[in-house]
């Protein structure tokens, strides 16, 4: 969605963006990054860095110039090639999240580890939901091969969605191989290049540090002409500095040292920064998904992607809450509006509970009534003749009633907001119901959607195709 309105935010001045950004240049200048991996090393070398063993060391000048060669627009697209999804300036968009240990069952309510049925029904609900634009795993599945957990995931979701993918691979062989399947259903390498219909993420390690498993499929990425997503995790206090603009310049320095290898790799390749940065909360010892840390380094985070004109990725709806409780409803509503006033572009990590360890399907149906409303309000308000409505009102007059207006009936539907989980009805209407809280009204939609939602099918034989690929890597 393009904010249209003045509704929105900024964490920093133009002043601060600027010292944050040479705070940024000096580390990557005077410290750099550890790089393990030869092919990332040459490719350092090759780039113009100082490199002395494993660190590389980053001139300003070579990071500014692959800033400027990394396009400011990046498109996702469907199963069918349209184009969904503009990654740029302050569009936002929203999915769930990856890579979760646990999940819970939706129809039992168990938490346990995902299988990859779980990968297709969440697939299946995905589609269905109207605010959820592209799909991720929603967690590790554990009853397939753990080499190729990642192909299987992607596989699964190929099948059951048309919506974009945001995926992850652990090797450049997995990678190739979704390369690969993404092809087939697109009708070719040439024609999933023009019209992409995934990304792939893959992150360093905080902090300051790169394995050669994420930076070469980062390039495989680049290679193929394909958006890739350099996404750091550091943890402030732990991994990083305890300070929130320390923190994001750990974040700059990794993002971006990675942007140089991806960019001489193949200039001008689709590339969105970001991270999921957050604090280590000293009494839990526990990473924070719903603390105001987490909100504001995120709005932080893409002010300064916003700075570079680079896209980014960042997070929403997600919580510390074990349940769909009054906390759960607190922290998503709060992350959830920041992301998209702040200019997020790629909003992700809806449905996540329990500080990133399990998925939920319900918190993933309550969150996209609240992107709902988060997207009735970033619109703002239409100040026009027709909006004004000066001769409506004189019509009427004192006293007057507007329910029978042309006007009225023209413009509600599209004007106002109409929840399907919200409860707006009278008290006894409530109590006949038998007094049914949020989650419980989730619940049902939920149930409803994994009965009766069935997305367009792939052809029996990509289907085949599809699964031929996995397998032979098996």
């Amino acid at each position: 969605m393009l904010r249209k309105s003045n509704l929105g935010f900024r964490v920093f001045s133009d002043a601060q963006r600027a010292e944050i950004h040479s705070a940024a240049m000096e580390v990557l200048a005077r410290v750099g990054v550890e790089i393990h991996g030869e092919q990332a090393l040459e490719v350092a070398k090759k780039a113009g860095a100082s490199v002395e063993g494993n660190r590389a060391k980053f001139p300003a000048a070579l990071v500014e110039k692959c800033i400027r060669s990394a396009p400011s627009r990046v498109v996702l697209c469907d199963r069918f090639g349209n184009r969904k999804m503009m990654l740029e300036g302050e569009r936002f968009y929203y999915g769930a999240g990856p890579t979760a240990i646990y999940t819970i069952d939706p129809i039992t309510g168990e938490r346990k580890i995902p299988g990859v049925e779980d990968t297709r029904r969440a697939s299946r609900v995905m589609d269905a939901l109207p605010n959820i634009d592209f799909q991720m795993d929603f967690g590790s599945i554990g009853d397939v091969d753990p080499k190729v957990m990642d192909v299987h995931a992607f596989e699964a979701m190929l099948n059951n969605s048309t919506k974009p993918i945001v995926h992850w691979a652990y090797t450049t062989r997995n990678c190739q191989a979704m390369i690969d399947m993404a092809a087939e259903v697109a009708g070719g390498a040439d024609k999933l290049r023009a019209n992409p219909s995934f990304a792939i993420y893959s992150e360093p390690v905080s902090p300051l540090m790169h394995e050669a498993e994420a930076l070469d499929v980062a390039m495989l990425m680049a290679e193929n002409g394909l958006p890739a997503i350099y996404t750091p995790a550091p943890l402030g206090g732990a991994t990083a500095p305890a300070t929130l603009a320390g923190i994001i310049v750990i974040s700059l320095c990794e993002s971006l040292s990675g942007l140089v290898l991806h960019q001489t790799v193949r200039e001008g390749a689709p590339f969105i920064m970001g991270g999921v940065i957050t604090i280590l909360d000293m009494a839990a010892m526990q990473i924070t998904y719903g603390s105001p840390e987490f909100m504001l380094m995120a709005a932080g985070l893409a002010e300064m992607a916003r700075f570079y004109q680079i896209p980014s990725f960042s997070t929403g709806g997600c919580s510390d809450a074990k349940s769909c409780d009054g906390q759960h409803a607190a922290e998503i509503s709060q992350n959830l509006l920041m992301a998209a006033m702040s200019g997020g572009n790629l909003i992700h990590d809806c449905g996540y509970m329990e500080s990133g360890n399990c998925t939920s399907l319900q918190s993933l149906v309550i969150a996209d009534e609240v992107i709902g409303q988060v997207k009735r309000l970033v619109r703002g308000i239409e100040v026009s003749a027709e909006t004004l409505a000066l001769d409506v009102i004189a019509d009427v007059g004192p006293g007057g009633n507007f329910m029978t207006q042309r006007h009225t009936k023209q413009h509600f539907r599209d004007e106002w907001f109409f929840p399907t989980l919200f409860n707006r009805r009278g008290y006894q209407e409530w109590e006949d119901g038998g007094r049914p809280d949020l989650a419980a009204k989730a619940q049902v939609k939920l149930l409803g959607m994994i009965k009766d939602h069935q997305p367009p099918q792939l052809d029996d034989e990509t289907k085949e195709k599809l699964h031929a690929i996995v397998e032979g890597l098996g």
